[in-house]
This record gives structure tokens, sequence and C-alpha cells, in this order.
């Protein structure tokens, strides 16, 4: 026998396995772990920092809702910024610009990789969908002892009205501690019944009467704003706003043409 069959015979090395962390996938991981960091800390602390002052349990909602679900998208967010990311640096060509760069390795599948991505993405969904018809039923169950006010919307203006009190408002001011119904309408095109810091958004459309809700639980100031892109000066259609004591309250509706006994009744209403 030669040495020549000798060699043939003699087994190949073992391949050479590589520590997780400097193959692809660990640096692909790496980069993941350090971008769902940075995601999860500016979801946590930015929409706080950027969100109006809430004035209602429905604004606090709203400021938690954008914390949950920008928490929740990081790591998916995360992973597809890693992959571009690393596919940038790591597999970019190199070669001369008229030459193709060659054939990548081929991609197989990873079935726990799968099944991973398809039950996170799956708990992912429910948790969203969950949250969401929670949020929704909860604005649309009424509350004992609700404030009624209408509101129409019209070129470019907004007014307010407080059934059984005569009283008609070009602002909005509202009673702390009490649930707010709003009855929105409008008397010519769509228009946007949008007030930020109580957490209140709904079309005004006209014919039809749309119902949301809010409880202002926070004295200040806020401004009625129109989401709905409706003529010519819809950027100048705004009017200020005010949630007040009880008793501010009272003395505003007097201010406003209501007698003394109907303003008490309508702003001591016990929730």
């Amino acid at each position: 026998m030669s040495s020549e069959d000798l060699v043939g015979e003699t087994e190949s090395p073992p391949p050479i396995h590589k520590p997780f962390f400097s193959r692809p996938g660990g640096k692909i991981f790496i980069i993941w772990l350090c971008m769902t960091a940075v995601g999860v800390v500016i979801g946590v602390f930015v929409p706080k920092q950027i969100m109006p002052n809430m004035l209602s349990t429905e604004g606090h909602t709203a400021t938690v809702t954008i914390v949950l679900f920008t928490v929740l998208a990081a790591p998916v967010a995360a992973l597809v910024y890693a992959v571009g990311l690393y596919s940038l640096l790591a597999w970019r060509h190199r070669g001369p610009r008229d030459e193709p760069p060659p054939d990548g390795p081929p991609v197989r599948g990873n079935g726990p990789l799968t099944v991973v991505w398809l039950v996170v993405s799956t708990l992912l969904c429910l948790v969203l969908l969950v949250w969401g018809l929670a949020q929704f039923t909860a604005e649309q169950t009424p509350h004992s002892n609700e404030l009624q006010v209408d509101v129409t919307g019209q070129q470019w203006l907004w007014t307010f009205s407080y059934p059984g009190t005569g009283v008609n408002s070009r602002t909005l001011v509202l009673p702390v501690d009490r649930p707010v119904q709003f009855n929105v309408t409008s008397e010519d095109v769509t228009h946007g019944f949008w007030v930020p810091n109580l957490g209140v958004q709904i079309d005004a459309n006209p014919g039809e009467i749309t119902v949301v809700r809010a409880t202002p639980d926070k004295v200040g100031s806020f401004v009625v704003r129109c989401s709905q892109l409706c003529g010519l000066y819809h950027a100048f259609m705004w009017t200020s706003g005010a949630v007040v004591t009880s008793a501010n309250f009272s003395q505003w509706l007097e201010s406003q043409g209501a007698s003394p006994a109907t303003a008490k009744q309508v702003a001591f209403v016990t929730p």
C-alpha cells in the first residue's frame, strides 16, 4: 500500500466550531440585544416627555399604551435593524465594482428558531389585541351621572352646549373628577374633535352623532383642535378649554346664563 493510499484513507479533521458570539448569528444577537435595550429605554422615558400634560384618566391610559406598545415593538424592530446593520457591515461586496460578487451560502431552515418566532409573534399580537379591546370596551361603557356636553363643529369653530342648563359656549369648561360624555356632530363637513390633554379624538360627522367619553382628573387648561382637514381655515379651528373645580364650574355656568339652582345641581352631582 502506497503512502498516497494511506493519505487518502486518513480521516479528515473535524470541523472547527467557532464560539457562538464569533459567528454571524452571535454578532447579530449582540447587536439585537443592544438595540433592544436602547428601544426599551426610549419607550419607557421618551413618550412621557413628549406627550401633552394629561388631565384625564383616558389621557393617562393613552400614555401608558404608547409606552407599552413601544416597549413590545422594540425587540421586533431591533431584530430587523440588527440583521440589516450586520449585513451592511459584514457582507457588503469589497471586490472590483465591475466584478459581481459570488453567491452567498444557501439559507437553510431552522426549526426551533421558526417555532420561537411564531410563538413570540402570536403572543405579541394577542397582547395588543386584548389591550385594545379592553380600552375600547372601557371607553364605550357609560358611567353613572355623566355630564352631557353637545359638541358641534362648523367651518371653522366649535360650539359646546350643556343640555338642561341653556348654556352655549365657544369655550369648553369641565368639572374635575366628573365623567363626561361628548355628543359630537357637525353642521357642514367632517371635522375632528381633538383634545390631546384629555386623550379624546373622534370625528364630527354631519348628520350623525358620535360619542366619546373622558373623566377629567386634574385641574388645568387645554386646547380643543380639529384633526380633520376641513377647509381653508382648518389650522385656525381651535379654542381654549379648562378643567376646574365643581365650585368654579357652577360659577361659570351662572356667568353663562344658567340659573343658580340649575348650575349647582349640574356641578355638584356625585359621580
